[in-house]
């Protein structure tokens, strides 16, 4: 029989991470794509070969109300104890060391090493996450860097600049930036929003599901005087989200903080340029003027200033191509057989 993977969440709705992984690794895994409570009542009854693959649990645990958010918190790390001591295997993958909205630091923390001490093992995309975990957390488990993967092609063909330009109705000559993904306070779009002023010659587009009525509206006031700013608030599917980064100069991912990006993989992986802030995860996979462009995190200036360097760049798509080059070996296959080597373990150790 083979082991059986059970995901914490079983899907994501915007984002097929774990569609692609799951997709991966079914050659050598049963995987569950149900509920987290048929999910837990399959791990008791057949711990032996049990992997529960924990992905994302803020959603589970945050609450505005602190009394709240600690119960929950008990609760979430009670199960996981209970899972653990019924036999089976515990993995988180850190995508995010803080919460994206994190209504309170110290559950969040104290979140974080509970979760920790109950797993048997964790994967990271960065070696500067691991680096983290392993200096402001007790962790005396295997920790290992296991890439953010894709498909050669994320979004699809993409066509050249000149036609998605003539499909959008869109200036050939105009410097174009396009902020993609989901609107959310932590993507730090006001940093961008701020800098489009000192940039009258070019256009952003905002393009992206916000998550929630009142940072969109917030988004709308800024940019109401704004000529230069195009807001799209839904979400762009595959084949939409293809002609915008075909349409524009470079994809600015103003970021106030983030652990794992996986627009920057996906956008890198198309061969797109990408501008990013200074940020550690950000800054160990691109490298200003190499492979994509950085600037000073929270710097307007610095980003109205990486901006134009952007635009004044005679190769630019070269360095979209060669970001594209050095992320080749990341594919999902590629990411499945080291995930398969973090799972073998588990079974090695419970063989013995």
């Amino acid at each position: 029989m083979k082991p059986t993977i059970y995901s914490l969440p079983p899907r994501l709705i915007y984002t097929p991470y774990i569609a692609h992984l799951h997709e991966a690794l079914a050659e050598r895994y049963d995987i569950h794509d149900g509920s987290l409570w048929h999910a837990v009542w399959c791990m008791f009854r057949r711990p032996q070969l049990a992997i529960f693959h924990i992905h994302l649990f803020d959603e589970i645990i945050q609450r505005p109300q602190w009394f709240w958010a600690w119960i929950r918190m008990l609760l979430f790390v009670a199960l996981l104890m209970m899972l653990r001591w019924r036999g089976v295997h515990l993995l988180w993958t850190v995508h995010n060391v803080r919460p994206h909205t994190c209504w309170h630091d110290d559950i969040a923390h104290k979140s974080v090493q509970h979760v920790i001490n109950q797993c048997h093992a964790l994967t990271c995309h960065h070696e500067v996450t691991r680096q983290h975990i392993l200096t402001h957390y007790r962790v005396t488990i295997p920790t290992s860097v296991v890439p953010h993967g894709h498909t050669p092609h994320p979004f699809g063909p993409l066509m050249s600049r000149h036609q998605a330009r003539l499909h959008l109705g869109l200036d050939q000559e105009m410097p174009l930036f396009l902020c993609l993904g989901m609107i959310r306070p932590y993507k730090g779009i006001d940093t961008l929003i701020e800098a489009m002023h000192a940039l009258p010659q070019a256009h952003a587009i905002i393009a992206g599901m916000p998550s929630d009525k009142h940072y969109l509206s917030r988004i709308h006031h800024q940019t109401a005087r704004l000529a230069n700013i195009t807001v799209k608030p839904y979400y762009l599917p595959d084949h939409e989200a293809a002609i915008y980064l075909s349409a524009c100069d470079g994809l600015v991912l103003p970021y106030r903080a983030i652990t794992t990006s996986g627009m920057l993989v996906h956008a890198q992986a198309a061969g797109v340029v990408c501008v990013v802030p200074d940020l550690p995860a950000l800054a160990e996979q691109v490298h200003d003027g190499v492979n994509g462009f950085v600037y000073a995190a929270g710097s307007v200036d610095d980003l109205v200033n990486t901006l134009k360097r952007l635009i004044a760049h005679p190769q630019r798509d070269t360095i979209g191509l060669r970001a594209q080059s050095q992320l080749q070996s990341h594919t999902w296959d590629h990411v499945a057989k080291q995930m398969h080597l973090v799972y073998a373990r588990f079974f090695d150790v419970a063989a013995h």
